[in-house]
């Protein structure tokens, strides 16, 4: 399920909400493979145990200078993008069942640079979100308020652009990597049993809330 929450329904959830955002835009015809780029994200304050009413914060920034994984010589001006989106998994450990459930009705969001939005098949497992272009960057900050207690895992998804307006084949992928230095990833996998893999320690955060 949490390996679900990563790469399957966050992808889902992701492309349906970022293009429908970049309807009436100029279009850019997308090529096979794309760039390939890294972007960092942040969950404050970090703590390992909140409480019902606490609000996290999640904080992205991604400069529009950009240097290619494939190709590390390749280094892009990646300004005027058609849009730039990724997906919040948030995973509930139901005691019952035994293992995690989804758990995105536990919580309200609200953004505060950049988009957030939830009309997707994937509704039930976290919200999409956009990040909004500035000057030199592209940002994206969201709030998240715990509304129930509980042991939760959250990850973000990786990210997609479909282009840069106007320019053909410069569609890129944008590998997420999650920079707490504490990811309380222990909560999770006690209360589950499962052991994340390299993916999900690399992107994903575990919390209680009492």
């Amino acid at each position: 399920m949490a390996i679900n929450l990563i790469r399957t329904a966050l992808l889902i959830t992701a492309v349906q909400f970022f293009l429908g955002a970049s309807c009436n835009k100029k279009s850019t015809r997308q090529c096979r493979g794309g760039y390939a780029f890294q972007a960092t994200s942040e969950w404050s304050p970090q703590k390992r145990v909140y409480t019902v009413g606490d609000t996290l914060y999640l904080t992205s920034n991604i400069s529009k200078t950009l240097t290619d994984g494939i190709n590390p010589s390749i280094v892009v001006d990646y300004s005027n993008s058609v849009a730039i989106g990724g997906g919040i998994g948030m995973g509930y450990v139901d005691t019952i069942l035994g293992g995690p459930v989804p758990g995105r009705n536990r919580f309200d969001f609200f953004s505060i640079t950049g988009i957030m939005g939830e009309s997707s098949v994937a509704a039930d497992q976290g919200p999409a979100f956009t990040y909004a272009e500035q000057s030199s960057a592209y940002s994206f900050k969201c709030g998240i308020i715990c509304k129930q207690k509980g042991i939760y895992f959250f990850s973000i998804s990786d990210l997609k652009s479909p282009g840069i307006r106007g320019k053909d084949c410069t569609n890129a992928n944008f590998g997420m990597t999650l920079t707490n230095s504490e990811k309380n990833l222990d909560l999770y996998e006690g209360a589950t049993g499962v052991t994340l893999d390299a993916d999900g320690r690399k992107r994903g955060f575990a919390f209680r809330v009492q």
